[in-house]
Parts: structure tokens; sequence; C-alpha cells
């Protein structure tokens, strides 16, 4: 998957990118249909997206989400789409991808998965990677505006679990729901972040 996601990024326009993240949309949308909702979309298969109550260190999840303090921040992402790193009595630290442009997820997946779990099929598990190894690497450096802190409290939905085998799927949807700004203003952030460092 890694030298897919690589090819895809170097290769691809980005109006090649949004046209493959509307099919991307379309089929989580057909997975997920209304997350808010106590029902699942009979769509969604258990193989590939479920419903979970607590997060495992190293999955990608999605959820709706009401931040603390949120008339503090300047903008802030309701459906954030997190790589789950630690673990607090109150709730986690995890890696939200829809703060970095779409081309930029592609590469920044593509280098996560040197740290990926491979089960006894090769399949991908999981990944392993802490906050210490992205500080401590210049190679990903791309976490920078990505890194966030989430509270179970203000959690407002079920929570919904993406397979590894799809996670390369999941980097390409447009799903963020940024509210305070508009993606693009959100993502030049923090493309002008990751320029200074």
């Amino acid at each position: 998957m890694a030298s897919i996601l690589t090819q895809l990024a170097q290769e691809k326009s980005a109006g090649e990118l949004r046209t493959m993240s509307n099919e991307s949309l379309k089929w989580l949308m057909a997975k997920i249909a209304d997350v808010r909702g106590v029902r699942v979309a009979k769509s969604i298969s258990n193989e590939k997206v479920r419903q979970v109550n607590k997060f495992i260190l190293g999955g990608l999840y999605c959820f709706y989400y009401n931040p603390k303090g949120k008339t503090d921040l300047p903008y802030y992402d309701q459906f954030p789409m997190v790589l789950a790193l630690e673990r607090y009595n109150d709730g986690f630290l995890g890696l939200n991808f829809h703060y970095l442009p779409i081309k930029y997820r592609v590469v920044f997946l593509d280098k996560l998965m040197n740290f990926a779990t491979m089960g006894d099929a090769g399949e991908i598990m999981r990944m392993r990677v802490t906050y210490d190894i992205l500080t401590a690497s210049k190679r990903l450096k791309l976490f920078k505006p990505c890194i966030k802190r989430y509270l179970s409290s203000h959690i407002q939905s079920k929570i919904l679990t993406i397979q590894p085998n799809e996670w390369d799927i999941a980097a390409l949807l447009p799903l963020q729901q940024f509210k305070g700004a508009t993606a693009p203003e959100v993502w030049q952030d923090s493309v002008d972040e990751l320029r200074k460092n």
C-alpha cells in the first residue's frame, strides 16, 4: 500500500485527487450513512467499518466532536479522522489527518506505514507510532498540524473504526467539517506551519 500511496501523491494532479476524493466519499457515505444515529446503515460491512466504544492505539477512527473551549479556537474539525496515539483517563491524543491537504495526507500515511504492525496473513493490523517517535523524526514532521487532544466527554456520536486495508481510501475522503474557517484556509495554515519548521 505504501508504494501505491507515494505513486498516487507524485502522479496525480490536485484535480485528479479531488475526483478520486469524490469517489471515496461515495464509498464511505454508503458505509456510515447516519453516524449520529443509533442505528447503522445495513450497507455497513462489519469487516470494513465498525462501531466501537473505545479506541485501540494505532487504529483510525471517525466521530463527531464538539471541542471544549471551541469559542476560543480559531477553527476546529467537527468530524475528525484520527489515528489514536496515546490514551488518557479523560480521552486520548491523536493525529487528525483532516488538517492536511489531501496530497499531504497521502504522503504522511505512506511514511507512517513503516510503523505498521502486520498480522499472520501479511495484513496491516495497526500503527505502532507514538508521539515520541513523531517528534524525534524529521521525516514525520507532517504530524505537527495534525496532533490534537480529544476529550471522551465531547465525542458526540458513535466511534467508527476504519479498517487498515481501507486507510488509503479514507485518506482521500473530503470529510472534514471545519467550523470557523474553510478547508483551504486550514490547509494553508498547516502548510505555512510546516514551512516554518
